[in-house]
């Protein structure tokens, strides 16, 4: 209205008043009434005419647009922003029509663009555990979103929709069309949805409410609807004892077969070794309908190197979840420190004697871990170098270098183990604990003796063994003559567990968290990626935790409540001493690996001695070849791939 009103305002100023001088002449050349009335149309018309150009510029900018018929002869509709998110979870995997669900949801798009128009803009998003931007940001090259669509990997994994919608809605908030879609192509499935998770959808709906132009959301469903009753088995993900180990030292290999829908059935289940089934492993499992069961593997491997191990079933009509692996190292002799924090002039009384002498034997030339002992005086950042993992026995208190390092080690991958005794100052300790945000599992609280305990002996029970490195020490399992559980305390620290963390074992994830059947007794469990809470991996029979271990940042703490000689327990006694401090070590070196990691989380690999890194490249599920960048530094040089999105072996 304001630009409308400048031609007026020109127009009037420009009446100005003239004197009037009479002159006799003139009068003979006086305007007649109808060419005045000519020069003031020609006026108002000019006028009209800057008021018009005025109004057509204002227009432009607000580009208004109107549906219905009255409009249709007019325009073909408004220009368009629009967003495909293909849900990649395996359940769109299903083989049982003529075209699988995902296929389905590709050639939905294709025939989408076929409808669109010149100014029209599209972007494609691939749901999976993590979103991938396929066409990021959005593009008008119609010709472009087909390549990439049928580029899409077939579909595996989980999926993820909330965050997906709200990437899709970031994108669409750099568009220029007034009118925006967001449209989700899914297979009805509720588990991609993850509608527990409130404040993903709280967060969606707010930046809804902050879009300068709210899209409109549309849900394609490309499932199977109207289909008879799909009867599938799957195999969870597998649960190893130790992801690194040592030549001809057994690794056990747990997991869940399930069965979703169908009759009561035998299923046989298969285990392999890079690839190649080990027929004398084969199990026959029986599976209820929407049931399941627990199955085992034990397997020696003969030689150093790295491992894959897959448990396998015979083929349905969704192939997705068929088979799950993970990887397994085998090394030579894990190099192990141990810190003695009472040196004692005879080597039998000191600290660390039952656990070098468990751990690494006198007269074996090849031992499963190479542990040297040294002072906590005496010990620093430097002795760290080349370790997997470092003991702290009876250490009264670490210096501030001291701490700096170990966080600094473990932080990295490293393992540390914490064995406190009668020297152990819990206050200094406890700083290490920040609360449950430090290095340390659990506080210290006070020294308990086996005369105050109600129930006597005090010995650790075996319903706490739990957690699949600990099941071995069970009563109950092939390898009940470790006697873990018939060992005798007589004192111990009292370990406070933040939140009162109970001993379980973390529920089996399945492979892909989709569940067939919308209200079956099926439980999906999805695996984050770990928390820093603290488990309890054995409980004393008075309630107590006897161990405690927890993960920081890259490396994995555990924190005992006794030291591992002779003068609180009957440990060294059982032999179950070896045997259990092998496992520990086992498992806070394995964490160095980091071959067996969530989606999107990334990859490295340490470059040999002497190795260039162009050398290398990273082969992913589909042996695509996938370019790495540098990682590391000059002492330690590595390679890193962060693109690792898809599910898979890489």
């Amino acid at each position: 209205l304001a630009g409308l009103s400048l031609p007026v305002l020109a127009h009037l100023l420009s009446r100005r008043k003239f004197d009037v001088v009479q002159w006799g002449a003139m009068q003979f050349l006086e305007l007649g009434r109808r060419t005045r009335r000519r020069i003031r149309l020609e006026e108002l018309l000019l006028l009209l005419l800057r008021m018009g150009i005025i109004l057509l510029v204002v227009l432009a900018v607000a580009r208004p647009w109107a549906r219905g018929s009255l409009f249709a002869g007019l325009s073909g509709g408004p220009s368009r922003d629009v967003v495909y998110i293909i849900d990649g979870s395996y359940s769109l995997g299903w083989e049982g029509r003529h075209v699988t669900p995902h296929a389905a949801a590709i050639q939905w798009v294709h025939e989408a663009l076929e409808r669109l128009r010149p100014g029209d803009t599209v972007g494609l998003l691939d749901a999976r555990g993590q979103v991938r931007g396929v066409i990021d940001p959005a593009t008008s090259d119609l010709n472009l979103v087909r390549q990439e669509l049928a580029k899409l990997p077939e579909a595996s994994g989980r999926s993820q929709l909330s965050p997906a919608i709200r990437q899709a809605v970031e994108m669409l908030s750099a568009g220029t069309n007034l009118r925006r879609d967001v449209v989700v192509l899914t297979d009805g499935q509720a588990l991609p949805w993850d509608l527990s998770n409130q404040a993903a959808w709280t967060r969606l709906d707010t930046i809804l409410k902050d879009a300068a132009v709210q899209p409109d959301l549309w849900i394609v469903d490309v499932g199977s609807k109207g289909e008879v009753e799909r009867v599938n088995f799957s195999v969870d993900r597998l649960e190893l004892s130790r992801e690194l180990t040592v030549p001809q030292f057994t690794v056990r290999i747990q997991t869940t077969v399930r069965q979703s829908g169908g009759i009561a059935t035998r299923r046989k289940v298969y285990f392999e070794v890079n690839g190649q089934r080990l027929d004398d492993k084969t199990l026959d499992v029986q599976l209820p309908p929407d049931g399941d069961a627990s199955v085992q593997f034990e397997h020696q491997f003969a030689a150093v190197g790295s491992y894959l191990v897959s448990v396998v079933l015979d083929g349905d009509h969704l192939p997705g979840d068929n088979r799950a692996d993970a990887a397994v190292v085998i090394a030579e002799g894990l190099p192990v420190l141990l810190v003695d924090g009472d040196p004692q002039a005879d080597p039998v009384r000191s600290e660390t004697f039952f656990a070098r002498s468990a751990l690494t034997p006198g007269g074996v030339a090849s031992p499963w871990v190479r542990a040297s002992v040294m002072t906590a005086a005496d010990f620093d950042a430097a002795d760290l170098e080349g370790q997997t993992a470092v003991m702290l026995c009876n250490v009264p208190r670490l210096t501030p270098p001291q701490i700096t390092a170990l966080q600094e080690f473990v932080a990295a991958g490293g393992g540390l183990v914490v064995a406190p005794g009668d020297r152990t100052v819990a206050d200094a300790w406890n700083e290490l604990h920040a609360g449950g945000a430090g290095l340390l599992p659990a506080a210290f609280q006070s020294v308990a003796t086996e005369e105050q305990a109600e129930t006597r002996p005090v010995s650790i029970t075996n319903d706490s063994l739990q957690l699949p490195w600990t099941t071995m020490f069970r009563e109950d399992s092939p390898d009940a003559g470790f006697e873990l559980t018939r060992v005798r305390f007589s004192q111990w620290w009292r370990l406070d567990v933040p939140g009162g963390v109970a001993a379980s074992v973390a529920a089996p994830a399945a492979a892909d968290n989709d569940a067939l059947f919308p209200g079956t007794t099926r439980q999906a469990w999805r695996r984050q990626a770990r928390p820093p809470v603290t488990q309890v991996a054995a409980r004393l029979n008075t309630g107590d935790p006897w161990i405690g271990t927890r993960s920081y940042q890259r490396g994995t703490v555990v924190q005992l409540a006794g030291p591992v000689d002779d003068a609180w327990s009957t440990l060294p006694g059982r032999r179950a001493l070896a045997p259990l401090l092998h496992e520990l070590v086992f498992l806070l070196a394995g964490h160095q690996r980091g071959r067996n990691v969530e989606t999107g989380s990334p990859l490295l690999f340490e470059l040999p001695a002497g190795e260039r890194a162009d050398a290398y490249v990273f082969l992913g599920p589909l042996n695509q070849e996938r370019a790495p960048s540098p990682a590391g530094d000059e002492l330690h040089p590595a390679l890193r791939l962060n693109d690792t999105a898809l599910p898979g072996v890489y």
